[in-house]
């Protein structure tokens, strides 16, 4: 049994692995999806040594079908994020009528070499998922990330069962969207071996001094991180026997 945790920290990190998470989804930007986090991020999470890094690899929000200069971008991510000691990376590629780009996703599959391979959220734009499932499969990537094509994961669990049970020994159908202790241990009567979440809560927020200009908007801005408790009673709940 295994538990993701999506994060853009050092702390959320390390909060993680103090709940028993076993592999972290590093990102930026995650209030848009997740965006390709800074090489410093990524040196220090590699180098904290406490869970496997999966670096989320995505030059920009938006749609999912890429130009020449952001496909060059992605590979240079792809090639900088093994350098630095990745267990993984995450990507997702699709044509303008929203199929799998598989040209493009067989080159960034070659590039990653040994490190394991998630196809993102984009999937559950794909209108036609089991064909798509037999493409990844192809392609020889380890993972879907995925909410069953619905905006939560627990709305489209019943895709997420059939793909599981069609597909799931071929590839890892990992759910993700929305989970939460309130709701993991449907996923796991379900039968699925991996969850992917965040778990995070608004963190602390410093004191606005007299004489600021407090309508600047960016001073309001919450910081989140991953919240241990959270994480621990969702890890609890999914490798219990």
């Amino acid at each position: 049994m295994m538990v993701e945790v999506c994060v853009s920290s050092i702390l959320s990190i390390q909060n993680a692995a103090a709940a028993g998470a076993d592999r972290i989804e590093l990102c930026a930007a995650l209030e848009v999806g997740g965006l390709t986090p800074s090489w410093g991020l990524i040196k220090e999470a590699v180098a904290l040594d406490l869970l496997p890094i999966h670096c989320l690899i995505r030059p920009r929000q938006g749609h999912f079908t890429y130009s020449k200069s952001e496909c060059n971008i992605i590979e240079q991510d792809i090639v900088r994020a093994k350098k630095m000691g990745c267990a993984g990376v995450v990507v997702g590629a699709l044509t303008s009528d929203f199929t799998l780009d598989l040209e493009v996703l067989g080159t960034w599959k070659k590039l990653a070499g040994e490190m394991k391979i998630t196809f993102h959220r984009a999937f559950d734009v794909i209108p036609n998922p089991e064909v798509a499932l037999r493409q990844l499969i192809d392609l020889g990537f380890d993972c879907v990330l995925t909410s069953g094509q619905q905006e939560k994961a627990l709305d489209g669990i019943e895709n997420l069962k059939r793909w599981n049970a069609e597909f799931g020994s071929q590839i890892n159908i990992m759910p993700g969207s929305g989970v939460g202790v309130s709701n993991v241990k449907r996923f796991k009567e379900a039968g699925f071996t991996s969850l992917h979440l965040s778990g995070r809560k608004d963190g602390t927020s410093l004191s606005i001094p007299e004489g600021i200009n407090q309508e600047l908007s960016f001073l309001h801005q919450s910081i989140q991180e991953s919240e241990t408790e959270t994480l621990r009673q969702v890890v609890q709940v999914f490798k219990s026997s």
